[in-house]
């Protein structure tokens, strides 16, 4: 659909926006303000309404004046909800009100900072998850470097988004901001910053799989470090924990044997 919008400024947008009577808020995140009008990056912003507009559109995207805008559509119930729809949500645990009617938005941003706030501990399904899958990876590559070039260099980039969101977990940063977590590491761990450089700079495979493996090795290292080869792993489910009867009972199951 073609954007007709004739906004001269963000700013007129949201201006606009004040006037439509069914809306209680407007918020903005990420790391452009609405005053800023340069030509880099994009803007977002979410339109809280008392009721929701649509059971199909959760949001629109169009440009002001060159600039994309990513705008999320939600309504009051999309916040009452113990836990977020989607992790793009999260978004709002850390964004400025814009507008707030009635000090509506206010409430329901601080309702979700307590009722969405991630726990700081690490469950046992999560050091599973992210001992096993790390280790998968690497096993993925294993004496298989050079069977498809192309398909090589996509999945050890690919891999290392994965390792990045996993080890902000692991340091309990703000997810889904990679830029984020690449800069806290460049101030606070020269070593690892490092390796991701070389990660991308190296031409060779043989080197970009070493800085791989290493860099994996780093980051597991406060949860016990990549599955190791004589290691049994417990696929947990998403709440289970180690109960050591249990893993017994099923190990003599499927390894144990009969003497007599």
């Amino acid at each position: 659909m073609i954007d007709k919008n004739a906004f001269d400024s963000i700013e007129a947008f949201i201006t606009h926006l004040k006037r439509n009577e069914n809306m209680v808020g407007i918020v903005e995140y990420g790391g452009r303000s609405y005053s800023d009008m340069s030509k880099a990056g994009d803007y977002d912003l979410t339109v809280i309404f008392d009721k929701p507009l649509s059971k199909n559109i959760e949001g629109v995207h169009f440009h002001i004046k060159g600039i994309p805008v990513d705008c999320m559509l939600l309504s009051v119930n999309d916040f009452m909800a113990d836990h977020p729809l989607n992790e793009f949500l999260h978004v709002h645990m850390n964004c400025t009100i814009l507008y707030d009617k009635d000090g509506i938005t206010e409430a329901l941003l601080n309702r979700i900072n307590t009722t969405w706030k991630t726990d700081d501990t690490l469950s046992e399904f999560e050091v599973m998850l992210f001992r096993f899958t790390f280790r998968h990876i690497l096993d993925k590559l294993t004496h298989r470097l050079h069977d498809n070039k192309l398909y090589t260099v996509y999945f050890i980039y690919s891999s290392m988004d994965w390792f990045l969101s996993c080890y902000a977990r692991i340091r309990n940063w703000e997810a889904g901001k990679p830029k984020l977590h690449l800069k806290l590491i460049e101030e606070n761990e020269p070593e690892l910053y490092r390796l991701i450089e070389d990660l991308y700079e190296r031409q060779q495979f043989e080197e970009k799989y070493e800085k791989l493996s290493k860099i994996a090795e780093y980051m597991l290292k406060p949860i016990g470090g990549l599955w190791k080869e004589d290691e049994v792993l417990f696929h947990l489910s998403p709440d289970g924990s180690h109960q050591v009867e249990e893993e017994e009972r099923l190990l003599e199951i499927l390894f144990g044997f009969d003497e007599s």
